[in-house]
C-alpha cells in the first residue's frame, strides 16, 4: 500500500477543516421501529409527510445506516434497496435497474441532490459510483415507480433524491483510511452556526489502484484495473429563508474492459450549485429555487502495436449545462386539505462535444468519430416549460388519504406530455396500513438519441424520436405485528411502450413493440434489545422483489438482508446482497473470441456478504476505529455487459478489506 501521498490530503482537509460544534445527534435505536418506519419524507408529493401517507412506494436510507453499513459509493447502498439492481456497464461505471426496467446511462432514473437534478445535458445520464461523495448525505428517498407527475420526463422508472446534511455537526469529523488495492481515502465533516445562519463544508478525496479486470470485452487476458481517483468539496449556507449549496466532483478512472495494449482515461468534473428562498405565510408557502448543473468529460485512448509503438489516438471532449427554475406554491385549506402548484423552466445547453480520432494506423488524420449536429449548429441548446398542479386531502380523521395530481411538459421538439397520478392511502388502525397509487410517466429522447452522427457505422441520432412511456398501478400493505416488528407486501404492474432503441447498427427509433412488467416485493423490519454483554441492540430487515420480465441480464429475483447490531462501544453490520439467475439472450458472449470462455455462462445467480465494524473506547471519546470488509467469501462473480452483452462480463470486486479512524474534535 502507498501511504506516503495521503499525508498531503490529510494536510490539505485539515487545514480546511476548521473545529466547531453544535448540536448532538439522536440516537436511533432510542425510537421504536414504527416511528422509524413514518419518518417524514419529502420527495413524493414535495411537501413533507410521513411515509406511511407518501402518494409513493418509498424507502429511506439515513446518514445513520450508510455510516454503519461502511459504504463507499451510492451503489453500495441502492443495491441492499427492494426492487433494485446493480449492474456495470464495459466502461466500469455502474446502473440502477429499479424493476426490471433497463437504464442504460441511468437516463431513466433520475438523480436529485437538494433539489437539483443531476441529469447531464447531452447523454441525459449520472452515475452512483465514486462520483458522489456520501459523507455529507443526511438521507436518501429512493421511490420506485413513475414521477413524472411531479418531476417531469426524468422521473421515468423511479427517483434517487439525496438530502445533504442541514446540520452543524455536533463537532468536526476526520476520518483517513487503507485498503486493499491501494486505496487510500481521507475526508471531513465541520461547520459552524452564526448570526448569519449555518455554514456546513465537507470534503473527500480517494485513491484506489482497483482490482484486475481479468480478461478484455472479447475474452483476452487483461491488465486493466478499476483504479479510482475522485475528490469532493461541498458547502452549504443557510438561514430562516435562504439556502444557498455548492458541490464539486471531480472522478478519474480507465475504461477497463479494452484489451491490454489499449487504454482509454476517463474525466468527469461536475458542479451542482442552488439557491433557494421560501417565504412562510399564514396558510401559503412559497419556494423558489434556481439551480445549474454542468458537466466536464474528456475521454483519451491510445492504441500500441505489437513494437509498442503508438498506432492509434483519438480524444473526445463533452461540456454541457443543465440549468433550471423552480417556483412552487403551497396551500394548506386546513388540516385536511392541501395544495401543490408549480412552474418550472429548464434549459439544457452542449457547449461541445466531440469523439475525434488524431493518429490512425500511425500516421496522423482527423476524423471526427461522433458529433452532436442539429441544423448546422454543433453546440445545440433547447428548453421545456412545465406546470403541475397537486391536490392533497384527508378523510375520517385522517386515516384515509386521497392525492391527486398531474404535470404538463411543454418541449419544442414534439408535442407536450400529461402525466397524470391518483393515490389513495388508508391507515385503519395503528396495526395495519395500505396504499394504492396509479400514474403514468414519460421520458424525453437524449440529444445523442436526437441528433449524434457518426462516421463509423455505428448508431446515429434521429431528430424524429418521440418520449418512451409508461404507465404503473401499484399497492402497498403493511402490518405491524408490535411497534417493533412489521412485515411489508407490494404489487407493480408496469405498461412500457414507444422505447427508444437501434436495431443492427440502424438509427434510434421508437419501438412500436409493448412490454408488460409485473412484479411484487416483501419486506420485513424487526428490532429488539438483547441481554449479551455486547452488540445488546440489533435490528434486521430482508427484502425480496420479483420481475416478471424477459429482459436480457435481468435478474428476475433478487433478496437482501441487513443485519445491524450495537453497544455503547461496538457497532457491527452484516448485509447479504443475493441477485438471482440473469435472463439469457441470442446476442450473449456473439464477440467473445477465446472459445472456452465464449462458452462459459456467468449468468448464473450468486450472493455476496458485506460486513462492517466500529469500535470506540466509550461513548464520549473522539476516537473511532472501523474495519469493512466487501465480499467477505471473495465471490468470483460478473455481470453480463449491456447493450450489447455479445461482449464478455464485467468482473465484480473479488474479497477487499478498508481500515479506517475516525477523530471528532470536540
Amino acid at each position: 500500500m502507498r501511504l506516503k501521498p495521503i499525508y498531503t490530503h490529510i494536510a490539505f482537509l485539515l487545514a480546511t477543516a476548521p473545529v466547531y460544534a453544535s448540536s448532538t445527534n439522536s440516537d436511533l435505536f432510542e425510537l421504536p421501529l414504527e416511528d422509524l418506519l413514518n419518518i417524514d419524507v419529502l420527495s413524493p408529493s414535495q411537501t413533507i409527510k410521513k411515509i406511511g401517507q407518501a402518494p409513493n412506494i418509498i424507502s429511506v436510507v439515513n446518514a445513520y445506516q450508510i455510516e454503519k453499513m461502511g459504504a463507499r459509493t451510492l451503489s453500495d447502498v441502492l443495491k441492499m434497496t427492494p426492487g433494485v439492481q446493480i449492474l456495470t456497464r464495459r466502461n466500469g461505471q455502474d446502473m440502477v435497474w429499479i424493476r426490471g426496467i433497463p437504464s442504460g446511462r441511468n437516463s431513466k432514473v433520475m438523480l436529485v441532490i437538494d433539489g437539483v437534478p443531476q441529469r447531464e445535458g447531452l447523454i441525459g445520464g449520472w452515475s452512483p459510483d465514486e462520483q458522489v461523495q456520501l459523507n455529507n448525505i443526511e438521507r436518501i428517498e429512493v421511490i420506485r415507480g413513475p414521477g413524472s407527475a411531479l418531476y417531469g420526463g426524468d422521473a421515468y422508472s423511479g427517483m434517487v433524491s439525496i438530502f445533504t446534511k442541514q446540520d452543524v455537526p455536533q463537532a468536526t469529523k476526520l476520518s483517513v483510511g487503507v485498503g486493499s488495492y491501494d486505496r487510500q481515502w481521507a475526508s471531513f465533516n465541520t461547520g459552524k452556526a452564526g448570526s448569519y445562519g449555518k455554514l456546513i463544508l465537507s470534503g473527500r478525496w480517494l485513491d484506489s489502484e482497483g482490482y484486475r479486470q481479468q480478461y478484455d470485452r472479447n475474452g483476452f487476458d487483461s491488465t486493466h484495473r478499476n483504479n479510482v481517483d475522485a475528490k469532493s468539496l461541498s458547502a452549504s449556507l443557510i438561514n430562516e429563508q435562504w439556502q444557498f449549496g455548492v458541490n464539486y466532483d471531480d472522478y478519474s478512472t480507465e475504461y477497463p474492459h479494452y484489451s491490454s495494449n489499449q487504454y482509454k482515461s476517463q474525466r468527469y468534473q461536475t458542479l451542482s450549485a442552488h439557491l433557494k428562498h421560501a417565504w412562510q405565510f399564514d396558510k401559503l408557502s412559497i419556494e423558489n429555487q434556481l439551480y445549474t448543473y454542468r458537466v466536464k468529460r474528456t475521454f483519451e485512448r491510445t492504441i500500441f502495436d505489437e513494437n509498442n509503438t503508438l498506432d492509434f489516438y483519438s480524444d473526445s471532449d463533452l461540456d454541457t449545462a443543465a440549468n433550471g427554475l423552480r417556483s412552487q406554491w403551497n396551500y394548506g385549506f386546513n388540516n385536511d386539505h392541501h395544495a401543490v402548484f408549480g412552474l418550472i423552466y429548464q434549459q439544457r445547453q452542449v457547449g461541445e462535444y466531440h469523439e475525434t480520432i488524431s493518429l490512425k494506423n500511425s500516421l496522423p488524420t482527423t476524423e471526427y468519430e461522433s458529433r452532436i449536429v442539429r441544423n448546422g449548429d454543433y453546440a445545440p441548446s433547447s428548453h421545456n416549460r412545465a406546470v403541475y398542479l397537486q391536490q392533497e386531502s384527508y378523510f375520517w380523521q385522517q386515516s384515509l388519504g386521497v392525492t391527486i395530481g398531474a404535470r404538463i411538459d411543454d418541449y419544442p421538439e414534439f408535442s407536450s406530455e400529461t402525466s397524470p397520478r391518483i393515490a389513495v392511502t388508508y391507515q385503519s388502525s395503528q396495526d395495519w396500513s395500505s396504499k394504492l397509487i396509479w400514474g403514468t410517466a414519460f421520458r424525453a429522447p437524449t440529444f445523442l438519441q436526437q441528433y449524434e452522427v457518426r462516421n463509423d457505422n455505428n448508431v446515429s441520432g434521429n431528430p424524429n424520436l418521440t418520449p418512451e412511456k409508461i404507465e404503473t398501478l401499484e399497492a402497498e400493505w403493511v402490518y405491524h405485528f408490535s411497534n417493533n416488528e412489521n412485515v411489508s407486501l407490494r404489487g407493480f404492474s408496469s405498461d412500457l411502450s414507444d422505447f427508444i432503441q437501434s436495431v443492427a447498427g440502424n438509427p434510434y427509433d421508437n419501438s412500436l413493440e409493448k412490454q408488460h412488467v409485473p412484479g411484487y416485493e416483501v419486506e420485513w423490519n424487526a428490532k429488539w434489545q438483547a441481554s449479551w454483554q455486547y452488540f445488546n441492540r440489533i435490528s434486521s430487515s430482508f427484502n425480496y422483489t420479483r420481475v416478471n420480465s424477459d429482459q436480457a441480464s435481468l435478474a428476475k429475483d433478487t433478496a437482501n438482508w441487513l443485519l445491524f447490531a450495537e453497544d455503547a462501544q461496538f457497532s457491527f453490520y452484516l448485509g447479504l446482497n443475493y441477485l438471482g439467475r440473469r435472463n439469457p439472450s441470442d446476442t450473449y458472449h456473439a464477440r467473445v473470441s477465446v472459445p472456452e470462455l465464449k462458452e462459459q455462462n456467468n449468468k448464473s445467480s450468486y450472493w455476496t456478504l458485506d460486513s462492517n465494524l466500529s469500535y470506540r473506547p466509550d461513548g464520549h471519546s473522539p476516537w473511532q476505529w472501523t474495519i469493512g470488509v466487501k465480499n467477505l467469501l471473495d465471490k468470483q462473480h460478473y455481470n453480463p455487459t449491456y447493450a450489447p452483452d455479445s461482449y464478455y462480463d464485467v468482473r465484480k470486486e473479488p474479497f477487499s478489506i478498508d481500515v479506517s479512524v475516525n477523530y471528532r474534535f470536540n
